[in-house]
């Protein structure tokens, strides 16, 4: 197998893990506390593979998309972690299978690729199964659906707004690795928002409770970092080395494995028609990914 696509599943599986610990952490110690401590481990542990590169910050365009990078990783995180906060693990996982067919959608606009027709029904069934997986049974009278927002699983509109962000993120992580380094792509944007969210947590006089949280959990917290700090690097150096659309299509199926690790280890319940709507849209997200490969 090629190395780099050896790369891209090994981004697809750490990311499907880091999502579903990010869960756990977001609801125990708070969106902000988990953010800062993901921020600081990949600031201290890349730097040392960027040191020699940090020259590269000063040249005003790379400084202009590494900022920008950096401001779109502070909202999706703010976005994802609120939706893993209020919704299921699997009805927010299905919503981010969205995360390929947006990240296609950018490769229209930014590099005038074209959809065929069978891709454009596939983008079409997709997000019908994501309406499906998201919809859950309404207790009351069918006019109440019509009436209020209840019949909508919690966290979904947080999910939605957070796919359009990272799919953005795809793109700009790509495009940085290629002008600067694979590494610095990655450090800079977390360097900006680890300082975010220390801020934050200074103004909120949360800092010792945040410290608290690390010694009471510092293995898993850990193993969370590290899951998540390697699967963005090894999506970022794939980035340079082999087709776009492949890498996504392989990378970009990592909720199958969140959402695997929510109905069994979460025991979280869906509907029949949940679970039909995210077969519908993993299935779609992957055969979408093997179109966008020729």
């Amino acid at each position: 197998m090629n190395t780099y696509i050896f790369y891209a599943f090994i981004a697809m599986i750490l990311w499907g893990v880091s999502d579903f610990s990010m869960q756990y952490f977001v609801r125990k110690i708070g969106r902000i506390a988990t953010l800062t401590w993901v921020g600081i481990f990949g600031t201290v542990a890349l730097f040392p593979f960027v040191v020699n590169d940090l020259r590269a910050i000063f040249n005003i365009n790379n400084f202009y998309f590494l900022f920008f990078l950096a401001l779109l990783h502070i909202l999706s995180a703010l976005l994802l972690f609120s939706a893993f906060k209020h919704g299921k693990l699997s009805v927010v996982e299905t919503v981010m299978t969205a995360e390929l067919p947006l990240t296609i959608f950018w490769g229209i606009l930014f590099f005038k690729e074209v959809l065929t027709l069978e891709q454009s029904l596939i983008t079409g069934a997709l997000f019908g199964g994501i309406i499906l997986a998201t919809l859950r049974k309404k207790e009351g009278k069918l006019k109440q659906i019509f009436s209020s927002y209840h019949w909508i699983e919690k966290g979904v509109f947080l999910a939605m707004g957070a796919v359009v962000v990272i799919s953005l993120i795809n793109y700009f992580t790509a495009t940085n690795a290629r002008l600067t380094t694979p590494y610095l792509a990655i450090w800079f944007p977390w360097f900006v928002f680890t300082i975010f969210s220390l801020a934050f947590l200074l103004m909120k006089h949360d800092v010792k409770r945040a410290f608290i949280n690390l010694r009471q959990n510092w293995l898993f917290i850990l193993f969370m970092c590290l899951a998540n700090c390697i699967a963005w690097i090894t999506f970022s150096i794939a980035s340079t080395k082999i087709n776009f659309s492949l890498l996504s299509a392989i990378s970009l199926c990592y909720p199958m494995i969140a959402i695997f690790l929510g109905v069994v280890v979460n025991k979280e319940k869906l509907t029949k028609m949940q679970y039909a709507g995210a077969i519908i849209a993993l299935l779609c997200s992957l055969l979408l990914g093997i179109y966008a490969t020729f």
